[in-house]
């Protein structure tokens, strides 16, 4: 004879204490039982939840999500319970033909059956109601610690005696059972206890924010990536400024090496300035003078020198703090929008 689970009963009042227990082997069949506080080898162990600690309501709930369900079950049990439901807590079995079992128990008796526990020699695996003991599907009873437990119909229900029962239900057609009788608690028997509690905490805790997580990272990576497009757009403007400032110069100096065209234009602004030639610079000098002035970021698409006037193309949008400038300084200036989001500005010497 192998038991593979051992299903212990509680004392349901006083101290608490082994009132027996049942030994099933792996097909569920029941093959010993006992009443001594010493336990045989099992694989698993379970407690049965005393069937008068427990109140049982049978609800019909629309499919919905899980989180939404235990909103729906506390709202039918504020109107089913007396007193506040804070004291209480509860498990929902998987609903058959569109009903839902929910058991209710104390969480003082939770705490007692926890501490206990932890004084003994063996772990249980789940903490089952007692009425799980009970074939489904009958009008049957069965003897509880100081009472008989009773499942009739879907209904199931904790009495004193067996005279009250048939004093209740004195037209039903009962099956008493004796211990012998009771069967294993099936695998979609609701538990009290879940012993990788934390594990669970942190998975459900994971599935909730999961979608949140992800959608962060997709945020930080389009952040990521716009930044780069937009740094490469300044470097490719700058880059085809300074080649355009080049071009320009080489033009206005043929034949002068270029190095640095800023510096060198500013080595010819000091000439000119020891030669007396200040105020009778070109269209280069003027833009030498607005080189400072000019804000990269603003997106400056073009530069050309004509005629002693210097034209920009800028971004029509960005352009109001230069064009503020200019008109502040009292230069000589035209714009005219471009009508593709661009302005062109004409600045004379």
């Amino acid at each position: 004879m192998t038991i593979a689970r051992v299903v212990v009963r509680l004392h349901a009042q006083g101290a608490l204490g082994i009132e027996d227990w049942l030994g099933f082997d792996a097909n569920g069949r029941q093959v010993a039982q006992g009443q001594s506080a010493v336990l045989p080898a099992a694989a698993t162990y379970e407690i049965a939840l005393s069937a008068c600690w427990l109140t049982v309501h049978c609800l019909t709930l629309p499919a919905v999500a899980a989180k939404q369900q235990q909103k729906l079950i506390r709202q039918a049990l504020e109107d089913r319970v007396l007193g506040a439901l804070d004291s209480l807590i509860w498990r929902a079995s998987p609903a058959v033909a569109g009903k839902t079992w929910v058991y209710l128990l104390e969480q003082s008796r939770c705490d007692q059956v926890q501490q206990w526990l932890a004084s003994q020699a063996w772990t249980a695996t789940r903490w089952v109601p007692e009425f799980a003991l009970l074939p489904a599907g009958t009008a049957c009873y069965a003897p509880s610690d100081h009472g008989v437990m009773l499942a009739h119909h879907g209904e199931y229900a904790w009495l004193d005696n067996e005279a009250d029962l048939l004093a209740l239900y004195p037209d039903e057609t009962w099956q008493a059972l004796t211990t012998a009788d009771l069967i294993a608690p099936d695998a979609a028997s609701v538990s009290f206890f879940k012993s990788n509690k934390s594990n669970v905490s942190l998975a459900m805790h994971w599935q909730q924010w999961r979608s949140a997580v992800y959608l962060l990272f997709v945020c930080v990576a389009l952040l990521l990536l716009s930044t780069i497009i937009e740094w490469r757009s300044s470097v490719g403007q700058e880059r085809a400024l300074r080649q355009e400032i080049r071009q320009t110069f080489a033009s206005v100096y043929p034949g002068v090496p270029i190095v640095d065209p800023i510096l060198q234009w500013q080595s010819q602004q000091k000439a000119g300035e020891s030669t007396g030639r200040v105020g009778q610079g070109d269209a280069l000098d003027l833009l030498y003078q607005l080189a400072g002035q000019i804000d990269l970021a603003v997106g400056v698409d073009s530069l050309s020198v004509k005629d002693g006037k210097l034209q920009m193309v800028m971004n029509e949008g960005k352009s109001a703090p230069l064009i503020a400038k200019l008109t502040a300084q009292g230069s000589k200036m035209k714009s005219q929008s471009m009508g593709d989001g661009r302005i062109r500005i004409e600045v004379e010497q």
